[in-house]
């Protein structure tokens, strides 16, 4: 048979841990690229194409303010007030030539005089004049045209977009005033700027954003705040700005290329072909290492461990040279197989010498503790077929069988001969019950005699055991008649408890703890009797151990009597009661299955409690 079997498996499993760790590794830096990473570019993306839409507002608002500040410097001016009041005539030919409209970047000037009388005004459309009244916002019955031409008093202004028929115009208009600022207001001061190519173009220019705006109508829907949709390739944004009213009027539009997007998700590609490439490179670097470092050694030792189990040559030594764990676990190996030779060794020129006495007498106290029920079923019995014996069915039979007996006695007879009958089916059908829990104990003895017989001078078998299924065995030596004043209770956990043991031998020390359990709460005669079975896992040293616990609220011992408890000999039972190996014996068996059994009392009269631990099944 092949013996690399066990080391290719070890280095399939190796293998792939190591694939699936750097599999794991390279799911988790992907979903971290493209949860993480991607959306922070996508984030970006958007605050750059919110920032484009933030500039080409700003970009706006900046040239109304421009607007603004020219129709600022000129309608606080003496001239022009003068102009407009008709003391100034000259103001016209010197300052309101077409230059003027040229150099000011302005498309619209206008000039009323009170009561909204127009004075002067003219409007260039692609360098060209236009007629004034071209512009109904102008006209004295379109609603525009107060809120522009007229203002009573000198901090009144009008700031902002309108929609005329000439497309988009940013319109300034304040009034007429003394260069002082000071009144009485003589007119209103027009300007005004169209929205046209030439001026997105500039705009666009200058804020570097792909720009565009149109005339807010019903299709665009109801007006709301700046809305972005993105799309694979661009992200285009929109806002509706107000007009001198407060109603829509413009939609102004940014168109955001998804540069960064694309440098994101490449970004993202290169560096998962690089996680890729990386945890190739160190899953081959640390399989290699694993090879030769752990791999390869253990080979070695596994061969040499299955020389050792073909030949039986205890006094070889495997020779491996390392400071490592490795190195010290061969070391310890030789070691071992030392003292394993020399123990044999020393097995082989020793007999071994039994204990006969100890032997007969502990078999017998476990006996003695089976065949308690079936003394008890057999005494029931007993006094069952006594009270058969006292029923006086045949002088009833024979009075039935006399002809001058009266008819009433008769059936008085009748009665009690039936009655008897009845009796005797009840205790038959008791005895039957009596005789079932005698044969299970006659079993259990003849299980116990088997098994010394069996195992008399070999080691008993170790079996993976289910706690509950034994204990349930075990609580059959409680008489029938006892579990009407003692409680047995089991924890729930109980039944998810496996133990390796000797099967009869744990049997029997459960038994035996369960009976002094039994016995103990009669003797205090506590009225309400418990016994309580738990079970539950620990961990002593580095070894999974199973501590399984009878617990009672029985007489209970002092410090005295635990500290001699387990010793040979010792009894708390009356003078003449059968006692004293029970415990020492509980406590050897126990030993020899690997555990350990202890006890605990709060004192006299407050119960005990007996734990036996033992190793789980699967542990080492």
């Amino acid at each position: 048979m092949s013996n690399t079997g066990p080391t290719n498996q070890l280095q399939r499993k190796v293998s792939l841990t190591l694939l699936l760790l750097i599999a794991v590794f390279v799911l988790i830096s992907y979903f971290i690229l493209r949860v993480v990473i991607a959306p922070a570019f996508d984030d970006l993306e958007m605050a750059a194409a919110k920032s484009d839409m933030h500039r080409a507002e700003a970009a706006l608002r900046a040239d109304l303010r421009n607007l603004e500040a020219i129709t600022a410097d000129w309608a606080p001016w003496d001239d022009i007030y003068y102009y407009v009041s008709g003391q100034n005539p000259n103001f016209e030919k010197s300052n309101l030539a077409r230059p003027t409209l040229v150099n000011l970047d302005l498309d619209l000037l206008a000039i009323y005089a009170t009561n909204r009388q127009f004075v002067w005004g003219q409007i260039l459309v692609d360098g060209d004049e236009v007629a004034i009244d071209t512009l109904e916002i102008l006209n004295p019955r379109h609603p525009s045209s107060m809120k522009l031409t007229e203002h009573q008093r000198d901090v009144d202004q009008t700031l902002g977009f309108v929609s005329t028929e000439l497309g988009l115009m940013l319109v300034s208009s304040r009034p007429i005033l003394h260069s002082d600022d000071t009144g009485p207001v003589a007119g209103a001061l027009i300007m005004g700027q169209l929205l046209d190519e030439v001026h997105l173009e500039t705009i666009r220019k200058r804020t570097e954003v792909d720009i565009r705006w149109t005339a807010w109508d019903a299709t665009h829907g109801p007006p709301t705040g700046a809305g972005f949709e993105v799309s694979d390739r661009s992200i285009t944004g929109s806002q509706v700005l107000s007009d001198i009213y407060g109603q829509p009027a413009l939609v102004l539009e940014t168109r955001s290329l998804r540069r960064i997007s694309r440098l994101g998700s490449q970004t993202i590609n290169v560096a998962t072909m690089l996680v890729i490439v990386a945890g190739a490179m160190v899953c081959a670097f640390m399989w290699i290492m694993l090879r030769n470092m752990v791999l390869r050694p253990i080979e070695q030792l596994e061969n040499h461990i299955v020389k050792l189990r073909k030949s039986g040559d205890l006094s070889r030594q495997i020779h491996m040279p390392r400071d490592d764990e490795i190195g010290s676990l061969a070391q310890q190996f030789n070691s071992m197989t030392t003292e394993v030779n020399d123990a044999r060794q020393s097995l082989l020129e020793k007999s071994f010498k039994a204990g006969k006495a100890d032997t007969a007498a502990e078999i017998m106290h476990n006996i003695r503790n089976a065949m308690t029920p079936m003394i008890n079923g057999l005494e029931r019995l007993r006094k069952s077929f006594t009270v058969a014996e006292n029923l006086r069915v045949d002088e009833a039979v024979r009075e039935l069988g006399n002809p001058d007996c009266p008819r009433e006695r008769k059936e008085k007879f009748l009665e009690y001969v039936s009655a008897s009958f009845e009796h005797t089916k009840t205790i038959g059908a008791n005895a039957i019950e009596d005789l079932n829990v005698v044969s299970a104990q006659a079993k259990q003895i003849e299980g116990i005699i088997s098994d010394q017989e069996k195992f008399a001078n070999v080691a008993p078998l170790v079996e993976e055991l289910q706690i509950d299924e034994v204990l349930k065995e075990a609580t059959h030596v409680i008489p029938k008649d006892g579990l009407e004043n003692v409680q047995v209770l089991v924890d729930d956990d109980i039944e998810t408890r496996r133990v390796r043991a000797y099967r009869i031998g744990l049997l029997q020390v459960m038994g035996n703890l369960i009976l002094n359990a039994y016995e103990s709460i009669n003797r205090s005669g506590t009225p309400d009797g418990k016994i309580t079975l738990a079970a539950v896992e620990e961990i002593v040293g580095d070894s999974p151990m199973v501590k399984v616990t009878v617990r009672d609220n029985g007489g209970g011992f002092d410090r005295a009597t635990h500290d001699q408890i387990f010793r040979r000999g010792y009894t708390s039972k009356a003078p003449g009661e059968f006692a004293g190996l029970g415990l020492h014996w509980c406590a050897n068996a126990v030993a020899s299955m690997g555990g350990k059994l202890s006890a605990e009392s709060a004192g006299l009269g407050r119960g005990a409690a007996f734990h036996v631990l033992l190793p789980a099944a699967g542990g080492q």
